[in-house]
Formats: structure tokens, C-alpha cells, sequence
């Protein structure tokens, strides 16, 4: 409330603005400003005049015309409070009239310097309390609308993630009960495809838990080690083409270097980025993987053909980030994952698209503090 106060008088008569003028600038707070046409008036107001004294009997217009006029103008929501005032006597029909335009209050002159101001303080008061009650209205909308969109994406995220574990789940129990009822089946084939079915479950499981301490603001807990980078590179590159139908094509820089890094860490950021690559790109494309070193720190990236929308690119590190465009295709959490790792590691992720490919990009210090 102590903010200054822009006050519009609008009346024909010089000597009346006068006395208005005067008693307004008695105020510390008050910043007056004066026309004596109602086109003149409606050309000072604006979103940011606070209280507006009108004579309703102006040369151009009245002052029950000039409320309208004040009303076309301005959004109802940000209109001034609004005085009607008058040489003479006011009939009650006038002053209903008038009220029922928009005005808050009546005087008339000669006017009392106390009843001016205790009128204007009034309605200046009651804006503000008006004000404070929309802002808060305004701020419990947005609320309600966040946890609703919360609400949807706990409901998207649950739904994606029984869909995920679902699938390894059954495949393992349907290699449980057909070992059980033939054991001849029990082959060293039927074995390696449960454990990778296991495996799957529990990266998933290993994923959501990191999310949610990362979410809550707590790290991933890295344990680093000297590493060869080539041979970190090819070790991880030999496992990859076993995991996924694509062809990868493999670009290194110089990689013989050392780091000292997590090194299952790291294994999970390239597997995320290929086999998120292989899910979401185009079937039976190139997969490749650069490495460069830049800015004393070794890029990694993945690029495989095809093109996502903005929208997605924008939230790709939105843990199972479903599109507007699509109410089921979750992207799963390889990529918080990768963000939330590099980020561990000192170093950060990007996503774009280019020449019809799509790469995202690890950037990661060649040493990081064991944590």
C-alpha cells in the first residue's frame, strides 16, 4: 500500500481541478494527473492508473459515457476505481445510474478536503485488498494446475513403468515354468535368456531408484578408477552390438587416454544412449559413436537417423516424458539416467537435431572426484 497511487481528474472547470489537485498533492503517495475533455481523460488512463475522478457533466461526453468508454479500453479486471463528481446537486436516479456504470463513489461540490481523501483511501484500499485476493486466486489456479499435470505424469510414469517391467517379467516366469514342467529344457541357452530378462528388471529398478534420489536432491554415487579409454571404448562397444540389431559405426579421436572414471557408469551412459537410439530411431539404420576430446574433456555422441520434435527434444530428460502428440509412447528413463550420470561425473548432456539425425552428446571431465 505504499506504492505510489496514479490519479486521472477529468473536469472542465479550471478552479475545480485546482482544489482536487491541490488537496491530492498534500499526498506523499499520490501522482495527479489532470484533462479537462473526456477524450483528453481517456487518452491518460491506462493499466496503471489506480483512481480516476470524473465530472459527469463534460463538454465531449458525459461522465456515465466516459465510464463505458474507460471500460472498452481497459480489461474489466484492471479497471481504475472510479469517482463521479458534480457541481450540483446529484439526483438518486443519477447516482444509481452511475453506480450501476461503475462508479464506486459520489461528491459534489464544494468538496470537503477530508471526505476527499478518506474516499479515495477507501476505494484505494479496497482495490488492493481486491488485488491481493485475486493474486492469491490467481496463485492457488496455478497450483491446482501443476498437480493436476503432476498428477497426470505420476499416472503416465506408472503406467509406462509396469509396461516396461511387465514385459522381461513374463518372458522370465514363462522360461521358469517351462523349465520346471520339461527339464530338458533347461539349456544353457534358456538359462543366459533369463538372466538377461532378470538383468533388464533390474536396471529398471536400479534406474527408477537413482531417479528418485536425484529427484530429491541427492547424487548417484560414483566410485572412480584409472582407465584405459580405448579399451573402455571397445569393451563397451563389443557389448553393445550384442544388445541391438543395428549396425554401429564406430569414429573414436585419438582415444588413448586415461580417465578417471566410474567405469560401470559409464558403461550405462553409452548403453542408455545406444539402446535408446535403437528403440526410438529408425529400424535397421547405423548407430554411430563419436569421440572426440574438446576443452580438456572427452565428447561422446551418439547419432542415429531420424527427428524429434521440438517438444520432445525439449524434455528428453523428463523421466517417461510422454509427447502431446502421443498419450502412451513413454521415452522411458535411459535419458535422466545419462543426464543424471554425466552430471555426477562433473560434465553435462545435450540432444538435437541435425541433417535428419538425431545425436545426443556426453561431455565428461577426464577426472572426476570419487564420491
Amino acid at each position: 500500500m505504499n506504492e505510489r497511487k496514479r490519479i486521472v481528474i477529468i473536469d472542465d472547470t479550471d478552479a475545480n481541478r485546482y482544489v482536487l489537485r491541490k488537496i491530492l498533492k498534500s499526498q506523499p503517495n499520490y501522482d495527479v494527473l489532470e484533462a479537462g475533455t473526456g477524450a483528453a481523460g481517456l487518452e491518460l488512463i491506462d493499466e496503471c492508473t489506480n483512481l480516476v475522478i470524473i465530472d459527469i457533466n463534460l463538454p465531449d461526453m458525459n461522465g456515465f459515457d466516459l465510464i463505458q468508454a474507460i471500460e472498452q479500453k481497459l480489461d474489466r479486471k484492471k479497471l481504475p476505481s472510479i469517482i463521479n463528481i458534480s457541481a450540483t446537486f446529484v439526483s438518486g436516479k443519477d447516482k444509481a445510474m452511475g453506480l450501476n456504470q461503475g462508479a464506486q463513489a459520489y461528491l459534489t461540490h464544494p468538496i470537503n478536503r477530508d471526505e476527499v481523501l478518506a474516499t479515495i483511501a477507501s476505494l484505494l484500499k479496497s482495490s488492493y485488498r481486491l488485488e491481493s485476493i485475486e493474486n492469491q486466486r490467481n496463485v492457488a489456479i496455478a497450483r491446482s494446475e501443476d498437480l493436476e499435470a503432476e498428477k497426470i505424469m505420476l499416472e503416465r510414469f506408472m503406467r509406462s513403468l509396469n509396461h516396461d517391467l511387465r514385459s522381461p517379467l513374463t518372458t522370465a516366469t514363462m522360461i521358469v515354468n517351462l523349465m520346471k514342467r520339461t527339464p530338458e529344457r533347461r539349456t544353457d541357452d534358456m538359462l543366459k535368456l533369463l538372466e538377461e530378462n532378470l538383468q533388464r528388471m533390474n536396471r529398471m529398478i536400479t534406474n527408477v531408484l537413482d531417479i528418485s534420489h536425484t529427484s530429491m536432491g541427492g547424487g548417484i554415487k560414483l566410485n572412480a578408477e584409472h582407465l584405459d579409454l580405448k579399451v573402455l571404448l571397445q569393451e563397451a562397444v563389443e557389448s553393445l552390438r550384442i544388445q541391438v540389431r543395428n549396425e554401429i559405426v564406430t569414429h573414436f579421436e585419438s582415444p588413448d587416454q586415461g580417465v578417471y572414471w566410474d567405469k560401470h557408469a559409464f558403461l550405462r551412459i553409452l548403453d542408455n544412449l545406444v539402446i535408446n537410439a535403437a528403440k526410438h530411431g529408425l529400424s535397421d539404420t547405423q548407430i554411430e559413436i563419436i569421440q572426440r576430446h574438446e576443452n580438456d574433456r572427452v565428447v561422446v555422441a551418439v547419432r542415429n537417423q531420424g527427428q524429434m520434435p521440438d517438444e520432445v527434444l525439449t524434455n528428453l530428460a523428463t523421466p517417461y516424458f510422454i509427447s502431446s502428440r502421443s498419450n502412451d509412447r513413454g521415452w522411458g528413463l535411459g535419458l535422466p539416467i545419462v543426464k543424471a550420470l554425466c552430471e555426477g561425473f562433473g560434465g553435462h548432456a545435450t540432444f538435437s537435431n541435425e541433417a535428419e539425425h538425431v545425436r545426443v552428446e556426453v561431455h565428461l571431465p577426464y577426472n572426476i572426484v570419487s564420491s
